[in-house]
């Protein structure tokens, strides 16, 4: 058995935990990962009937506190929050969908 190069070793000791998270994940929106993804539960990449990109997800804060997580944007700000049944826009409709489809509400 070999060694692995040099080169190899510094870069996997470059790559920050924030880098990791959702690594492969199919994001609209990949800054949300630094902002939205490291303590909310991603749902998946969605696109409504208008052509909006949308990243959903929810926020478990207890049973009773679940609200939605929808990244609209790049920026830190560009997100939506809110209880996950106050809101009948399509992009709250299809995360309540997806939450319950994986019995996360």
């Amino acid at each position: 058995m070999g060694s692995f190069p040099l080169d190899y070793c510094y870069i996997i000791h470059e790559i920050k935990a924030d880098d990791m998270v959702l690594f492969n994940a199919p994001l609209h929106f990949p800054s949300g990962r630094e902002w939205m993804w490291d303590y909310c539960v991603y749902l998946g990449p969605f696109t409504d009937s208008a052509g909006d990109n949308f990243d959903l997800g929810i926020h478990l804060g207890g049973a009773l506190d679940i609200s939605t997580a929808i990244v609209f944007g790049n920026e830190p700000g560009d997100y939506y929050s809110g209880p996950i049944d106050s809101i009948k826009r399509e992009c709250y409709v299809e995360t309540k969908r997806r939450a319950l489809e994986l019995n996360l509400i």
